[in-house]
């Protein structure tokens, strides 16, 4: 089995000077890789390619793989293409059906195996340099441990080996899961190393120390230590080194080349990657249709609202007018006349679209459709400010970890620990209330003087949505059958009537607005908060290696 592994393990190695630049694997051997320090620094940029690649699938499902996780959350809603079917339990709810997941099992895979082989070849190299010998590991430490912890996340049932492919032992077929306590311990001893040898700061698109602290911090809450959890969070926050950025309006520019992102996979057109699709999955495509507007960079480009805000998100966004977050930052509501050669009487430049049929609470289904295609509330978060409006395909950096999320770490940890502090608390006071009010402050809204897990879920769905976090805190906090039940896709919370159905009660008024692509919520079964082992995959293990419960 660690040779189907290897074959999985095939990628480009690169050499870095100041960005990830990608260079042709012909000119590298396997004995100049693993035997000079100049090829494990090859070898690790390669780890960083490997990840980065998941993203620029554009040609497989519309580019849509990476938000499988944002679509099966409680904040999306999936209107259609593939995404939609992961969205509404249509695919991934039987080992038959998910072979959407294999990308997730096989990437984290490959990431697994080249790192045990640049673990175990730089522990054998004596050179001088210490420090570089340091940094090769504590970055391959770092990145496999965040591997082993996303399938543990996702998928439960895993197993974790440190050994690198061999011919030797190629033929070894995985019989069992490793055991829970295990995987935690090699998660830790791999993050505690990578503390140990990484520096707080480094180029930009590099792991780092608090990336390391971060994702321990976040181990931490899974295995419900909070004061680990605690320390690890509030050690990023009190360093120093990394601060929020003052507005929600500038988080995203600059390719995330700021000091509120831990680790970002760095896009950059001619220099690093292909480009990602993620951005036309989750924009509407409002000037198709609609005369007087255009796509442009204000409005966040060209998209087919494959997947987009549903109403639960965009509520807890609207609850304060102000939330700069939905005010054309993260997300945008309201989309704007903004092309003086066909606009149409009698509607002005500069004002909001208002479709005369294309409707949210239209009386017309087929209309109401048109509005969640046209005129939905979309996510900007991968829409470069450099790009072109009117493409497809995007260079823009993937957020991994923020220090917004940190900040949220914190405030959970600490609130188990029943340290709420005050309203008046500073964001580096150590207390919950202090860490929550951070991130709400940022954002422009007021600062609350009590706290809850939910009012942290909710702070989390408005800052992080279409990140990739939400289903892993609904899932480590016992929420996710709750919430996928009750609010994913869009609809009056609870009900699971099919679309535009009246019988669970919905009036369409905004209240209680119709169903719309809300199938999750009757499809979704508690044992789905594990992914089904992908047939094609589970296959490959030995002949009674246990499936996740339910499947």
């Amino acid at each position: 089995m660690i040779g189907v592994v290897a074959l999985l393990a095939i990628a480009t190695f690169t050499s870095c000077k100041k960005y990830l630049t990608e260079e042709p694997t012909s000119e590298f051997t396997a004995d100049f890789v693993y035997n000079s320090i100049d090829g494990l620094e090859s070898g690790v940029v390669g780890l960083y390619n490997i990840q980065r690649d998941f993203y620029t699938r554009t040609g497989s499902n519309n580019g849509s793989d990476p938000l499988a996780l944002d679509a099966r959350d409680d904040l999306t809603l999936p209107r259609a293409a593939e995404i939609g079917l992961v969205g509404r339990m249509s695919r991934g709810t039987t080992p038959e059906n998910s072979g959407v997941f294999s990308i997730y099992w096989r990437t984290y895979y490959q990431i697994i195996d080249r790192a045990n082989s640049i673990i175990t070849a730089a522990g054998k190299l004596n050179i001088s340099e210490q420090n570089r010998k340091d940094a090769v590991i504590g970055q391959a430490k770092l990145i496999r441990a965040n591997a082993i912890f996303t399938l543990f996340k996702l998928f439960n049932n895993i197993y974790v080996t440190t050994e690198p492919t061999t011919p030797a032992n190629a033929d070894v077929i995985i019989l069992d899961k490793t055991p829970e306590a295990d995987i935690y311990k090699q998660i830790n001893e791999d993050l505690t190393d990578a503390i140990a040898k990484l520096p707080w700061t480094a180029n930009f698109g590099r792991v780092t120390q608090a990336t390391a602290r971060h994702i321990k911090a976040e181990v931490a809450l899974w295995q419900k230590d909070w004061t680990e959890a605690k320390t690890q969070a509030e050690a990023v926050i009190k360093n120093g080194a990394y601060t929020l950025q003052s507005s929600p309006a500038t988080v995203f520019t600059n390719q995330l080349n700021n000091k509120e992102t831990l680790w970002a996979l760095t896009m950059k057109q001619g220099v690093e990657g292909g480009p990602q699709r993620l951005n036309f999955n989750l924009m509407p495509n409002y000037p198709e249709q609609i005369p007087g507007s255009k796509y442009t960079q204000e409005q966040g480009g060209r998209g087919f609202s494959w997947l987009t805000c549903n109403n639960y998100l965009r509520d807890l966004l609207n609850a304060y007018p102000n939330d700069i977050r939905i005010n054309n930052t993260y997300y945008i509501k309201d989309y704007l006349y903004n092309d003086p050669e066909t606009v149409p009487n009698p509607a002005l430049l500069g004002t909001k679209i208002v479709h005369a049929t294309w409707r949210e609470f239209s009386t017309v289904a087929e209309n109401r459709r048109l509005w969640f295609v046209r005129l939905t509330t979309g996510c900007k978060k991968y829409f470069p400010e450099t790009g072109d409006p009117n493409e497809n395909n995007q260079y823009k950096s993937i957020p991994l970890a923020r220090l917004a999320e940190t900040f949220l770490f914190a405030a959970e940890a600490n609130l188990m620990l029943n340290n709420i502090g005050t309203i008046a608390d500073a964001p580096t006071a150590g207390s919950a209330l202090g860490a929550l009010n951070a991130v709400r402050a940022r954002a422009g809204i007021p600062k609350v003087a009590a706290i809850t897990i939910d009012s942290i879920l909710n702070e989390q769905a408005k800052e992080l949505a279409f990140e990739g976090r939400r289903m892993y805190m609904l899932k480590r906090t016992g929420k996710q059958f709750e919430h996928i039940t009750k609010y994913a896709g869009y609809g009056w919370a609870g009900d699971k009537s099919p679309n535009n159905s009246t019988a669970g009660g919905a009036n369409n008024t905004p209240a209680r607005p119709l169903p719309y692509q809300n199938d999750a919520r009757r499809n979704f079964q508690p044992h789905m908060v594990n992914w089904a082992i992908p047939i094609n995959d589970i296959s490959l293990l030995g002949p009674n290696y246990p499936q996740n419960a339910g499947y």
